[in-house]
């Protein structure tokens, strides 16, 4: 739970209204440092994140089904009107 709490408080300061700009230089040992940490953190996410996506890979594929159907049946209506009405009738 406290790498998601930390992700959140993160996420968090991103948000803020107000932005200044920050230059950070960190060392090369606090870099490895801050790499260590977030590798942990990564680790811990990633299985929630795996599960979120496996439980959830079945509406998101049904909703992203339903969006292009719907967008192919905006161009076929769109396409069909541009036909003028007398080569309509004709068939």
């Amino acid at each position: 739970m406290r790498p998601f709490s930390l992700l959140l408080f993160l996420l968090c300061l991103s948000c803020s209204v107000e932005q200044e700009e920050v230059n950070l230089r960190l060392t090369m040992a606090e870099r490895d440092i801050v790499d260590a940490r977030v590798t942990v953190y990564m680790d811990s996410i990633r299985r929630v994140l795996d599960t979120l996506c496996t439980n959830t890979y079945e509406d998101r594929v049904a909703i992203a089904t339903d969006s292009i159907v719907q967008r192919r049946l905006e161009e076929e209506a769109r396409l069909r009107a541009r036909i003028p009405e007398n080569l309509r009738n004709d068939r």
